[in-house]
């Protein structure tokens, strides 16, 4: 017998979780966000009409066919690339979209985080969704021009 999976839609990002209840840490989890703090959880009960989620609230899954949130970085939220701050209002972004942040052109740069002293490329990746935290680093990296025989 194949267990339920309960649908969960993220700033239109689908995702699946195993257990009818989710509290608020635990979907920051799911997608990938482990800095709770930083973040606004809005439950949207229609179009119109939405709720916020607490860090330690828990939602009934069993009472939507697709639980729909919004998570926000609070206003304060900033991205660290190349030494520089940029504030942002996206919790995912691809790399191109952090390089447009600092006017770079993905055909001449390319983007890498740095957690820690550990480098993460996004070199062949440009489009790779990045769940993005605040004061997250980043670097960018000249493409270098290859010549032809």
């Amino acid at each position: 017998m194949t267990q339920q999976r309960y649908k969960i839609n993220v700033n239109g990002r689908d995702f699946e979780h195993d257990e009818p209840n989710i509290t608020g840490n635990e979907l920051l989890k799911l997608i990938g966000l482990h800095h709770s703090l930083d973040y606004e959880i809005l439950l949207a009960h229609d179009a119109k009409e939405s709720e916020p989620v607490e860090l330690t609230e828990t939602v009934d899954l069993k009472l939507y066919p697709v639980a729909t949130f919004t998570i926000k970085p609070y206003p304060e939220a900033v991205l660290e690339l190349d030494d520089e701050e940029y504030p942002f209002a996206e919790v995912f972004m691809t790399p191109v979209e952090i390089m447009v942040l600092g006017g770079y052109k993905d055909t001449e740069y390319y983007l890498k985080q740095i957690i820690g002293h550990q480098e993460i490329t996004y070199k062949n990746d440009k489009e790779h969704i990045i769940a993005l935290h605040d004061k997250i680093k980043f670097v960018t990296c000249k493409i270098a021009n290859t010549t032809v025989s």
